[in-house]
């Protein structure tokens, strides 16, 4: 079945979603993504793709931005038939050279621990942010379709190296440099710069975590240690191979 990117697209199909995603570019980034994955997962179902690349968690829940909107219409008009719904979430308030460089420590060059390197109140403010935003998407399910299912993840342990594809980005690598992240093993996995990644997504983890357990229908999933070091595209983005065992994770 086809991936319909707008709700009028199903109305003159004559179809109603069974399945919804919003979120970032793990749903949208041209070269790979969850959406294949998910489609062959769900292969006699209708999905319904909302959002964007690039969008934070504060666009998707925005209610004077249309990605809110269309969201709050979907899930009326289908209530009676959707099945799940898959939030991806959070990436890009954390990524980028002002968002990570803001819940690193100033200077990072004499730490000694991974968690070391992080502004605990910075990280603990941004997080809020985050997670009210993210509530506010499952919230509406609860309401407007309480018999749907709602699956968040939380990415997986990207490479500090970088690299970059598509878009040029200062996601990880050069907020690490501005903070004087120190990086002894390299990026070898358990290096030190690894480390402060893997402490940045198993801390975010735990707050996807904390919010299933608040809310109705709601399951993490933890897909974080999913994709190889040679399964990456860029400092954000799996190749296929990986979306498409994460893919899995989330619609098992």
């Amino acid at each position: 079945m086809p991936i319909y990117t707008a709700p009028h697209d199903l109305y003159a199909a004559g179809m109603s979603a069974t399945v919804i995603c919003i979120g970032d570019s793990w749903f949208w980034h041209p070269v790979a993504n969850l959406m294949p994955g998910i489609q062959n997962c769900f292969m006699n179902e209708h999905i319904l793709l909302i959002g964007d690349s690039g969008k934070e968690a504060a666009d998707l829940a925005d209610s004077g931005q249309r990605f809110f909107k269309m969201f709050q219409t979907a899930l009326d008009d289908y209530a009676g038939t959707l099945t799940d719904v898959f939030i991806s979430a959070g990436g890009n308030d954390f990524a980028g050279f002002d968002d990570f460089a803001s819940i690193l420590k100033t200077d990072c060059s004499n730490e000694t621990t991974s968690a070391g390197c992080y502004d605990t109140i910075a990280m603990q403010s941004l997080f809020e942010q985050i997670f009210g935003d993210i509530e506010k998407l499952v919230r509406e399910v609860n309401l407007r379709a309480p018999n749907a299912k709602v699956r968040l993840h939380n990415y997986d342990y990207a490479i500090p190296d970088g690299r970059h594809l598509v878009v040029a980005g200062q996601w990880l690598k050069v907020p690490m440099d501005s903070r004087h992240v120190p990086q002894p093993g390299s990026l070898a996995r358990g290096g030190f710069r690894r480390e402060v990644i893997a402490t940045l997504i198993d801390t975010f983890g735990a707050w996807q975590q904390n919010l299933a357990g608040k809310c109705a229908n709601t399951t993490f999933v933890r897909t974080a240690g999913t994709v190889a070091d040679d399964g990456w595209l860029d400092e954000l983005h799996p190749k296929a191979g990986g979306f498409k065992r994460i893919a899995r994770l989330l619609a098992a």
